[in-house]
């Protein structure tokens, strides 16, 4: 008999799917928001200051947001695809495919670390990692029966 865990495990990969596509949606229609803190933490200057001293620079930096926030959300659109069809049904093509998930992000979250230089970088990358691996692990079992 399926386990419930077994049975809804797809529901997790659905949920972050649906998450990045609204992170997506904000990061590439509106970015001044997220720009803040990365402007703030990256140059040491407010986003108010950095379009005040260099207007081309932060239109650049919008636009390279923009174009990061349609690939999160083609991404998160695939990753929904792939779980509403193979992995929900239990095919192992799924399962490798989602693998990337959790693969992107702990490559992100060293990308990070390497790049600010601080391993504390990486502590925000631990819940939604934990998520995708709970997604990946919980049904195991129906992927890979003994």
């Amino acid at each position: 008999m399926e386990r419930v865990y077994e049975k809804y495990g797809w529901a997790v990969f659905l949920f972050l799917g649906l998450l990045w596509v609204v992170v997506g949606f904000a990061q590439a229609f509106f970015p001044d928001g997220l720009v803040e803190d990365d402007a703030q933490h990256v140059i040491d200057m407010s986003w108010s200051e950095l379009k005040a001293s260099s207007p081309a620079a932060s239109d650049l930096v919008r636009w390279l947001y923009g174009g990061m926030g349609l690939l999160k959300m083609s991404w998160s659109f695939l990753v929904i695809a792939i779980t509403l069809t193979g992995y929900r049904r239990g095919e192992k093509w799924a399962w490798y495919a989602l693998c990337l998930v959790p693969i992107l992000l702990v490559s992100s979250a060293l990308f990070n670390a390497w790049f600010f230089g601080d391993v504390s970088e990486m502590l925000q990358w631990i819940p939604i990692t934990t998520l995708s691996l709970l997604g990946l692990l919980l049904p195991y079992r129906k992927f890979f029966p003994k």
